[in-house]
């Protein structure tokens, strides 16, 4: 069965906006892996934080599945993330949207340089070397995926979102074929293949039928859910539509 990955950005924001300790996202931490999430993703944002510096080390202690950290590769945020040393990291551009689904960075060089112009190759082998994970943020595109797979990444993380917020059924159908197209030319590379930005339990089950999709990163919806029926809930509903999803996509 795909992986679900549990993205708690979304709760640390709303408790942020309200700057009292409430919803917690320590607390959606531990309930998301009890609901059945294989993996938990964090954002280490330095321009707009969702946690405090000192929560970073109580959050790797929480997780006891897969810790992955979403950060932008800037020098100082690379020396402060290895102090956690979480499992993986997925490399995203300048204008990346950590909580929304803003999409500035699609008309830059991205993933082959980064803001500054700079190649993100060195910050990839400074990663590896300390055994983390390298994930890429994307567009389904081959020619991004063939991008990472000169520059030797574990991973690709797909960006789903041109596909959750199609108009109509025609653009779901061609947008659905670029994803599971670039996936198989992930695969072929021998690179692993995540995706998310907008997946919900509605989209969820097309994207389960990837079959070279390993890990989905959800959490907006998870988030949106709970609010009704508890985090540990929402997580547990969303394994059910993974679970029981058609498998095999063409």
């Amino acid at each position: 069965m795909i992986k679900l990955n549990i993205c708690v950005d979304q709760v640390a924001a709303i408790r942020n906006i309200a700057d009292r300790g409430e919803p917690d996202p320590m607390a959606a931490i531990i309930l998301a892996q009890i609901g059945g999430a294989t993996a938990i993703t964090i954002s280490w944002a330095s321009d707009t934080p969702f946690y405090q510096p000192q929560e970073y080390a109580l959050i790797r202690q929480l997780i006891h599945t897969h810790m992955n950290v979403i950060i932008s590769p800037a020098d100082d945020v690379l020396q402060s993330i290895l102090t956690i040393r979480p499992d993986m990291i997925t490399l995203v551009p300048d204008g990346y949207g950590h909580t929304g689904m803003e999409n500035e960075w699609l008309n830059t060089d991205w993933p082959e340089k980064d803001a500054s112009g700079r190649s993100l190759d060195q910050t990839i082998r400074a990663l590896q070397q300390q055994n983390i994970l390298v994930n890429v943020l994307i567009r389904p595109s081959a020619a991004d995926v063939r991008v990472c797979a000169q520059l030797k990444t574990d991973y690709v993380h797909i960006d789903a979102s041109v596909y959750t917020t199609a108009g109509d059924a025609d653009q779901e159908r061609q947008t659905l074929n670029d994803l599971a197209s670039t996936a198989k030319v992930a695969a072929r590379m021998n690179l692993g293949v995540s995706m998310g930005r907008g997946i919900d339990y509605q989209t969820a089950p097309d994207i389960t039928g990837i079959w070279e999709v390993e890990e989905m990163v959800v959490g907006y919806a998870v988030t949106a859910k709970a609010m009704a029926i508890g985090y540990e809930q929402a997580v547990r509903d969303l394994v059910d539509v993974i679970r029981h999803a058609p498998k095999g996509y063409e």
